[in-house]
């Protein structure tokens, strides 16, 4: 077993071994003819689905488990990060997944996942110029960020920021707590959390006293009509 990126290379190599094209490989699979360079090349999607898979080892006459990273065997080969519209429509369009998640303090990492939202690409880039696999979602508990968020709105954010990346908003891990708060940096090198409502205190910390876990960009407001 491997991580994702050495299987990557793995599959190149396979594939160019075996005298095929990546464009001919993704036709033969029933995908579209860049589906495999993307793979390869840029890690998108981040992994292959199992039905892809499959029929890969198939084309390759190779064994399942070379194309399996040690997460997914880890945690099941019933990988759901990408999925298919066949159960939904009969079509074979492939739809992107988002974790939704809630602050849980006692909790493994301090949330509990409660969810996951289903977007077809098209639709999903109509929404977000990011990699869908960086991205996660968290509705929100307690009044901290009111007015302009409330208690049951979802957050999407980023995950893959870890650092502060200038002011905004960002999930952070602090005091053993998960929440939103927007951060803005000092001149000396020191942050500050902010919440946007005006009964809670600003809070100085410097960025070793924090944990961040993504940067939000984008919201969805829940309210009954």
């Amino acid at each position: 077993m491997a991580n994702l990126e050495i299987i990557r290379k793995r599959l190149e190599k396979l594939i160019i071994s075996k005298g095929y094209s990546f464009r001919e490989v993704s036709l033969k699979i029933g995908r579209k003819d860049s589906y495999i360079q993307q793979y390869i090349k840029y890690g998108f999607p981040k992994r292959l689905h199992e039905i892809d898979r499959r029929k890969l080892c198939l084309l390759l006459d190779i064994e399942e488990k070379e194309l399996i990273d040690e997460d997914l065997m880890q945690n099941g080969l019933n990988d759901n990060s990408l999925i298919t519209s066949t159960l939904l429509t009969g079509s074979t369009t492939d739809f992107v997944t988002i974790d939704i998640s809630t602050p849980t303090p006692n909790a493994p990492h301090n949330e509990t996942l409660i969810g996951k939202m289903a977007l077809n690409y098209k639709e999903f880039f109509g929404w977000f110029n990011s990699n869908p696999y960086n991205l996660k979602m968290m509705r929100l508990a307690g009044d901290s960020m009111e007015p302009v968020f409330s208690a049951g709105n979802l957050v999407i954010y980023d995950a893959s920021v870890l650092e502060f990346a200038g002011e905004g908003l960002y999930i952070i891990k602090f005091n053993k707590q998960i929440q939103l708060r927007r951060l803005q940096k000092n001149k000396d090198g020191s942050l500050t959390i902010k919440a946007e409502s005006p009964r809670y205190d600003n809070i100085i910390v410097s960025e070793k006293e924090i944990e961040i876990m993504g940067r939000a960009i984008n919201t969805l407001i829940t309210r009954p009509l």
